[in-house]
């Protein structure tokens, strides 16, 4: 109980957000250090309370704490994610400190945010690992942004370091009466029912869980803990965490009679042309693991993007200055077809996710693709080949002397029938590591048809694709 009521803001231990003037002296990277270049990309969807002025006053008068939280819902985070891990790069890179929190508490209760039934529970082993994946997501982003996007573009000024912490650390001492019994006076029920994540929930079928409904009691929570503990004004979120984020709003300035400059910063939900969820589109979301979503399928969901989405998205997730994404769609307007924005936009993407080596295996499996180039497909490592046909059936098949091409696309399952592979064979149909094979009596060789990961790539048509693998 002691430890909550410090966090209340007990006499002598109360923490203003105007008052960080020794974190203020660090030398600013924007000319502008109350982000305002945030609203101009885009970035911003929505800041409360609206008061512009006092905004920039507290952003101008020292460093701020910008925090964000992520539930550990999954073993990676998504591209939806990676808006909120932009913003708050951007904060980082005007001089501010960022902390994220991971969910390790938050997570097994459910956030009923943008949800219309209530999440599957979270065991704590299940919890725990995913709260180790989603750190590694996070600190790996922010590792290629300081090393590919700060130092290697000229700056020499060390960005303030990122803080990772998990909100089971501070909830595991308490006890469920001091928690409800302290903080839950505090919190209002006619503004917790208002909020539309409840309302949406309580007019569906299934209705709300009471564990649900106290979601946004424990984020509330989060924020005040951070505001006492590390000077945390301000959190950053996406526009469906704005009801949660007024709850820890209304929680930390009723906490003390003094003024607190207190800020929440919303992204926006980010859609293709089409209405789709960036990211998740026909239910396939993009992730930022690379088990879950490969460099090279990262590098081409973004290249596949429209030519009406591709300004908004580069604005939005890129670091590039206004005048060189303007430069950038003159260009890519003279020849669309090059699609120059889309690819800028790919490699600047996948270099934040997966750094130089995931960029370059990005495009060295994009080229194995679609040059139709043999050789190269030489110099890609087995994980890449499985990568870039991850979809596509494997065989597993022993190379035995005499074995003709019609055999071996027969073992592979390339064909149902026999005068099948003969006809589309003898047409051209079929080719092995790109090179077309046009002889159903072509005997199979280590030499001429395996490569040298001990694969063989078939293609029949455009776009079916089998891999042998022999032993």
């Amino acid at each position: 109980m002691l430890r909550i009521l410090r966090c209340l803001g007990a006499h002598g231990v109360q923490q203003r957000c105007t008052a960080r003037n020794i974190r203020g002296a660090r030398l600013r990277w924007y000319s502008s250090r109350n982000l305002t270049h945030l609203k101009e990309r885009g970035l911003l969807s929505e800041v409360f309370p609206d008061d512009s002025k006092r905004l920039q006053d507290v952003l101008n008068a020292s460093t701020q704490c910008f925090y964000s939280g992520f539930d550990p819902t999954a073993d990676s985070l998504h591209v939806g994610n990676l808006l909120v891990l932009v913003a708050l790069l951007h904060c980082q890179r005007a001089g501010h400190e960022v902390v994220t929190v991971i969910g390790g508490a938050t997570g097994q209760i459910g956030d009923p945010s943008g949800r219309r039934t209530e999440r599957a529970p979270l065991d704590p082993e299940t919890t725990e690992r995913n709260v180790a994946a989603i750190e590694e997501n996070v600190r790996r982003v922010f590792t290629n942004h300081e090393r590919h996007f700060w130092t290697e573009h000229g700056h020499t000024d060390p960005l303030t370091p990122l803080r990772v912490l998990n909100n089971a650390d501070w909830y595991s001492e308490y006890s469920l009466v001091d928690f409800l019994s302290i903080i839950g006076r505090r919190l209002r029920m006619s503004n917790m029912l208002s909020r539309t994540s409840v309302q949406s929930r309580l007019s569906s079928t299934d209705g709300m869980s009471f564990t649900e409904f106290t979601y946004q009691m424990f984020q509330a929570y989060d924020w005040l803990y951070l505001w006492r503990k590390h000077g945390c004004c301000f959190q950053v979120g996406g526009t469906d965490q704005r009801g949660n984020m007024l709850s820890g709003y209304e929680l930390v300035t009723g906490t003390t009679d003094e003024q607190v400059d207190l800020f929440g910063l919303t992204v926006p939900l980010v859609t293709t042309e089409e209405g789709d969820k960036l990211g998740k589109s026909a239910g396939n979301t993009v992730w930022l693991d690379a088990e879950r979503t490969s460099p090279f399928d990262l590098y081409q969901y973004w290249v596949r993007r429209g030519d009406g989405d591709v300004e908004r998205l580069l604005r939005l997730f890129t670091f590039l200055p206004p005048a060189d994404i303007d430069q950038i769609m003159t260009r890519h307007r003279a020849s669309p077809e090059s699609r120059l924005a889309q690819k800028k936009l790919a490699e600047s993407v996948t270099m934040l996710v997966h750094g130089a080596d995931g960029l370059r295996s990005a495009k060295r499996v994009t080229h194995a693709i679609y040059s139709r180039d043999p050789e190269a497909l030489v110099g890609l490592a087995d994980a890449e080949l499985r990568a870039m046909f991850r979809h596509s059936p494997v065989t597993e098949l022993m190379l035995t002397p005499g074995l003709t091409v019609q055999q071996l696309a027969m073992a592979a399952g390339c064909f149902s029938r026999d005068a099948d592979a003969a006809r589309i064979i003898e047409a051209g149909g079929l080719h092995i590591n790109q090179r077309r094979v046009a002889s159903t009596e072509e005997v199979v060789t280590a030499d001429s048809h395996v490569l040298p990961n001990g694969l063989t790539l078939i293609r029949v048509g455009k776009k079916n694709f089998y891999i042998v693998k022999w032993v």
